[in-house]
């Protein structure tokens, strides 16, 4: 389960899911899930827009992770990859531009 998010999420939930470090979070307007991935230089997030029933979805295990972070209620989703340098760079890509499972990263 994700113990350390971007900066602006508040964790509200640790998930187990797909054996995955997964969170549901949530910023000042929206809910995510949020997947955590290692980087290069330190850890990566994957933050999809995500309803609550999609949510509820992945949680029961009626949907893959995956599935939620390729299907966002946005359409897109938000990819914080930490730098050498320490910095965090944020990238917003399309769900439909998104490679399949962990490689997403090259996305970004």
């Amino acid at each position: 389960m994700i113990t350390a998010a971007p900066p602006s999420f508040n964790i509200r939930e640790g998930l187990a899911v797909g054996g995955l470090q997964a969170a549901i979070a949530d910023d000042s307007s929206t809910r995510y899930l949020v997947l955590a991935l290692p980087g290069r230089a330190g850890p990566c997030w994957v933050c999809a827009p995500a309803s609550d029933a999609a949510l509820a979805a992945v949680r029961d295990g009626r949907s893959s992770p995956w599935n939620l972070v390729h299907h966002s209620c946005t359409g897109t989703v938000d990819i914080y990859r930490t730098m050498r340098d320490g910095s965090l760079r944020e990238s917003v890509v399309l769900c439909s531009s998104l490679p399949l499972g962990d490689t997403l990263l090259s996305a970004a």
